[in-house]
């Protein structure tokens, strides 16, 4: 489906609100640029991939730039009174004694007491840490060893990514499915009023020649009776096929996502055949997406197995930190510091170890998932094959029957003509010559469609536009 996006700029050029006819690939184009279901997927795709670029990112180091301020009661300070007493004291008996054996003379004592004296006056405590910092400084912090857990990241970032795009093509294939149910749908209910109007305009030409002929006594009012009984079913008929075209438009235009008509200018087609159903199969098990998705899903909670394993492991980490300014910060603190840093949790509880059984467990039941996943999806592949085939011989049968029934109306007008035959039996003809080409139309309508979702069933929607030019068209 992704190579489709190429042709997006042929719709740019496409007048809606002018009702131009547009071919099945210009409608195409039209739906994936518009359609609001595939635009919400490729924004799901979108945010999973920065999800992928961020657990990318879980392998660099980590860089924090941190800082503060902060007013404490008072400022941190040591208070050395008690040392100043003492000091004081030893001074004093010293020169004392000094004085009292006469190793001093009171002139020198009174000069040591006196140089003494501003020491002995001070407050004797120390500030540590003032009551008002400020502090910038920045940390880094790099992994070394984290049990694997970065690489189950990156893994389930990856996986995840996968899965938001095997959803998106899995939508991308549904809505080429419903475009080609809406878009044929309009084709379809086409060729269907043109044939009502074509059996309204035979009834309403049989009816003036009828009345003709009753004014010339060759036909009983009796038959006109019926001939106008006719034209008013045909009448009704018409109106009844022409609320379904208008709805069927509807339906495509509400596909595409566009303002205005949506006319369609392709036709109904059908192949001489198509591949075996292995080849379906076997492109179903590797390509559908809703398949591969259940299987990306099977990988996310193995992953998840791994995770819970590697929160068993310790976590290893070198750090660095340092001042790149500050405020009244005490000249004791140091500006820089470096360091690895070990956490291992020892007990929790079991808590890691009741998460890993449960992860086992979560993996066998998406085990069991996938594998009822693929059997459905073979099952439907089957269903759809087969479906496909039946419509094909059914197209064959409705037109063998067309074919009979076109000849029959002819061989009845002709009766009428000579008078041999009655208008009541050849109006009944001409209904079902009209019933003949609907069905034929519906059983090439059934095949298209059908084709459609076998091909998305086996993953191969994208197919489907290169199909349609191998197809023979069928134009009534």
């Amino acid at each position: 489906m992704r190579v489709l996006f190429t042709i997006i700029a042929i719709a740019l050029a496409v007048d809606v609100a002018a009702q131009r006819s547009i071919c099945f690939d210009e409608a195409l184009a039209l739906m994936l640029a518009n359609n609001r279901a595939l635009q919400g997927a490729r924004y799901s795709a979108d945010a999973a991939e920065e999800e992928l670029r961020a657990a990318r990112g879980l392998r660099s180091p980590r860089i924090d730039l941190i800082g503060g301020y902060a007013l404490l009661q008072r400022d941190v300070d040591i208070d050395l009174g008690g040392t100043k007493g003492v000091v004081t004291s030893s001074i004093e008996g010293l020169i004392g004694d000094g004085l009292k054996a006469g190793y001093i003379s009171p002139d020198a004592a009174s000069f040591l007491s006196g140089s003494l004296a501003p020491l002995t006056s001070l407050d004797w405590r120390y500030t540590l840490q003032k009551r008002s910092f400020a502090t910038v400084g920045a940390t880094l912090t790099m992994p070394i060893y984290m049990g694997g857990r970065i690489n189950v990241a990156n893994r389930v970032a990856r996986l995840r990514l996968d899965a938001d795009v095997y959803r998106l093509n899995a939508t991308e294939n549904a809505l080429l499915t419903q475009l080609v149910e809406r878009y044929y749908g309009v084709v379809l209910a086409e060729h269907v009023v043109a044939v009502r109007r074509d059996v309204l305009r035979g009834v309403v030409k049989h009816l003036d020649d009828a009345i003709a002929m009753e004014e010339e006594g060759l036909l009983a009012h009796s038959a006109i009776l019926y001939v106008e009984y006719r034209r008013s079913t045909a009448e009704r008929d018409l109106v009844e096929a022409e609320h379904q075209l208008e709805i069927a438009k509807r339906a495509l235009a509400n596909t595409v996502n566009v303002n205005g008509e949506v006319l369609p200018s392709g036709k109904m087609f059908i192949l001489n055949g198509i591949h075996s159903l292995d080849y379906y199969v076997d492109n179903a098990t590797n390509l559908n997406p809703i398949l591969c998705g259940a299987k990306t899903e099977e990988l996310l909670v193995n992953e998840g197995i791994k995770l819970s394993r590697a929160e068993l492991l310790p976590e290893i980490a070198a750090m660095a930190g340092g001042s790149i300014y500050s405020y009244n910060l005490s000249g004791i603190v140091p500006r820089w510091a470096l360091g690895v840093g070990l956490k291992m949790t020892l007990f929790d509880g079991l808590g890691k170890e009741r998460r890993l059984h449960a992860a086992k467990l979560k993996a066998k039941q998406v085990g069991e998932l996938v594998e009822n996943a693929q059997d459905e999806i073979l099952l439907l592949v089957e269903k759809e094959y087969y479906t496909t085939i039946n419509s094909l011989a059914s197209v064959e049968s409705c037109r063998s029957s067309m074919t009979f029934a076109e000849s029959y109306l002819y061989s009845m007008s002709e009766g009428f003509s000579e008078g041999v035959t009655s208008s009541a039996e050849l109006e009944d003809a001409r209904v079902e010559y009209a019933a003949a080409k609907v069905e034929y139309l519906n059983a090439a309508y059934n095949f298209v469609l059908s084709l459609a979702r076998l091909l998305e069933a086996a993953g191969l929607s994208s197919e489907f536009i290169f199909i349609i030019d191998k197809g023979m068209a069928i134009d009534i």
